[in-house]
């Protein structure tokens, strides 16, 4: 998802993200003249600002846009203001954090299943792990529903982000937000992150089975 950068372009379109930018841009309190800018340009600054959350946060200070100024003359402006640069900063430990997790997990799982293996005992029945997956994710769902999905959203980050650092903006006041077109394109892309995450469960259950068949032949086989 990195190297396809979220699918952005394909939200940019599909949530209609220029009419977004070419509506509070030239509301906005800190930077000037966004509005101006090519489709190509918002494209790579959505893909720098990706880059940086998952490189500790280096270059966010950086990330430049440039327009032509009521002079006729190249104007070149940083993209992010401070607390915005900060608040990307927060992201960047979040997502560093979440790896470690993610590679946690991975090694107590194979882990559990290399013992399952070595043990000669069945591994874990796919259907019921199946199930049991997709009824916490529809219990989730659920909640999130019932209890709104931006409620949730702005819960989350009251609790993971630190209560210092400002991590709330309107448009008017982050072209970050703007460019985002924030909290409507995480939904789509939470979607696909799923979606994609089932696939990879369901090619490691495979693997899985496809090596226990072939060490347990060779055991069979001495």
């Amino acid at each position: 998802m990195l190297k396809l950068n979220f699918l952005y372009p394909s939200f940019y379109s599909l949530l209609e993200i220029d009419k977004t930018i070419n509506q509070f841009s030239p509301q906005n309190h800190y930077k000037k003249g966004f509005e101006f800018t090519s489709h190509e340009q918002r494209l790579l600054i959505f893909s720098e600002i990706v880059k940086s959350v998952h490189d500790d946060g280096i270059g966010l200070a950086q990330i430049h846009y440039s327009y032509i100024n009521n002079k006729n003359k190249e104007q070149n402006t940083l993209f992010l203001h401070q607390a915005e640069v900060i608040h990307l900063q927060d992201v960047a430990l979040l997502i560093n954090l979440l790896m470690k997790l993610a590679i946690g997990f991975i090694v107590i799982w194979l882990l559990f299943i290399f013992g399952f293996i070595y043990q000669k005992k069945p591994l874990p029945d796919f259907k019921s792990q199946l199930i049991l997956i997709s009824t916490f994710l529809l219990s989730c769902v659920l909640v999130v529903l019932a209890l709104g999905a931006k409620n949730v959203f702005y819960w989350l980050h009251t609790v993971i982000f630190p209560a210092d650092n400002q991590w709330f903006f309107y448009y008017q006041d982050s072209l970050m937000t703007t460019l985002m077109k924030a909290p409507d394109l995480f939904a789509p892309i939470s979607i696909v992150l799923l979606i994609l995450a089932m696939v990879v469960f369901i090619l490691i259950q495979w693997l899985t089975l496809k090596l226990s068949y072939f060490i347990h032949r060779d055991f069979k086989l001495n």
